[in-house]
């Protein structure tokens, strides 16, 4: 096969290949961790109140693992 058609054959090929790929959607809906909850709880309730449930639960667990501060004030011994 001569050069001048194989660079046509592959060119050609290269845009086909390129024209056949579509972008791929790899977005993780907000509500994800709810939905994958629900999916495994035994659906005991409706999608929208475990919904509202699970954020809450969710928020009061990032709270409690919030740092406490211990730190004692410069001056407590003097207020002794």
């Amino acid at each position: 096969m001569a050069y001048d058609a194989f660079k046509t054959k592959y060119e050609a090929e290269a845009v086909e290949l390129v024209k056949s790929k579509q972008p791929v959607d790899v977005s993780i809906p907000y509500d994800a961790a709810a939905k994958l909850a629900y999916e495994a709880s035994d659906k005991s309730m409706a999608y929208d109140a475990f919904k509202t449930k699970y954020e809450a639960e969710a928020v009061e667990l990032v709270k409690s693992k919030q740092p406490v501060d211990v730190s004692i004030p410069y001056d407590a011994a003097a207020k002794l």
